[in-house]
């Protein structure tokens, strides 16, 4: 004979006993809480610490060209007419299948491995090893990319400017090695502005681990850098495609103000963001509790703090 439950009774046999009252010990959720994230993160970085150096290179140097295409995606909205936060909405497209299939930024690198050195788990050698191969694959990269697209847009060369949206990502391009009117202020800026930018970006590959579904891992991962981009902060992977575009069109710089008035001072803004925001104050807020022997360990006892 069946049993029939009530609505609300949990003393029935059809009901967990363990799952009275909430989510049965062990269960799997779709949702992971801060501290929950913050452990995968470190297991993340521990993961990356063991990539040989070719697996790093070409997960990077693949990075970039899938945010090339969300970048010129979102120029070429803006091209025709579309208002600059669309550009904002749109150009997610492009980190949401970086990270789904596991590629190398190192923006985010600059936050999962920071927190891996905050926790103990990998060595600053093995940090600044994943951080320069990252770097150079994502450079790479994003030249490779610039330069594919630059034969399409202007047909090797012989469509001047390569149309509607070539002058806008010139435009762009341009503006974003103005600082250099601003003279030793510029530099400020590009690294303020590089602060902004990766504070919400190094987010991405700790907020993705939020949910364990594709559904969710797309959403959280639109925030953040739909904000970011409609704000128009400096990212110093999306420039490593933009700034070798804008020269390839012609663009009124030179590869020294490329590296001197943005490459390098948004760089550093972004490594500062990770680390101070992301890798320091976010994971004391929200840090796991970690087994260790208490001073009276001899007898097998453990605390967690």
């Amino acid at each position: 004979m069946a049993n029939h439950v009530k609505a609300g009774d949990t003393t029935g046999k059809d009901v967990h006993p363990e799952k009275r009252g909430g989510i049965a010990p062990g269960e799997i959720t779709d949702v992971l809480t801060p501290p929950e994230m913050m452990s995968s993160t470190i297991e993340a970085a521990v993961a990356k610490s063991n990539y040989s150096a070719l697996l790093i290179f070409v997960k990077s140097f693949l990075c970039t060209g899938f945010l090339g295409y969300a970048t010129a995606f979102s120029f070429l909205a803006v091209a025709q007419g579309m208002p600059q936060f669309v550009s904002g909405l749109l150009f997610p497209v492009g980190y949401v299948m970086v990270a789904i299939l596991g590629l190398e930024m190192a923006t985010g690198n600059f936050s999962v491995m920071g927190m891996g050195v905050v926790a103990g788990r990998i060595r600053v050698g093995e940090l600044l090893n994943n951080w320069g191969l990252t770097l150079l694959g994502n450079l790479i990269g994003g030249v490779v990319f610039a330069a594919i697209l630059w034969i399409v847009i202007t047909r090797a060369g012989n469509t001047a400017g390569g149309g509607l949206l070539g002058a806008q990502l010139m435009k762009v391009a341009e503006h974003k090695v103005a600082y250099k009117e601003l003279g030793g202020t510029g530099l400020l800026v590009a690294f303020a502005s590089g602060i902004l930018c990766n504070w919400l970006v190094s987010l991405g590959p700790i907020i993705s681990l939020a949910s364990r579904s594709i559904v969710g891992k797309v959403v959280v991962l639109w925030l953040p850098f739909s904000v970011f981009f409609a704000l128009g902060f400096e990212h110093a992977i999306v420039n490593m495609f933009l700034l070798p575009m804008g020269i390839m069109l012609g663009g009124n710089y030179s590869v020294a103000d490329w590296w001197m008035w943005n490459q390098i001072p948004v760089t550093l803004g972004n490594i500062t963001a990770a680390l101070v925001f992301n890798s320091g104050l976010l994971y004391f807020a929200s840090k796991p509790k970690i087994a260790r022997l208490t001073p009276e360990g001899a007898g097998g006892e453990y605390k967690t703090g």
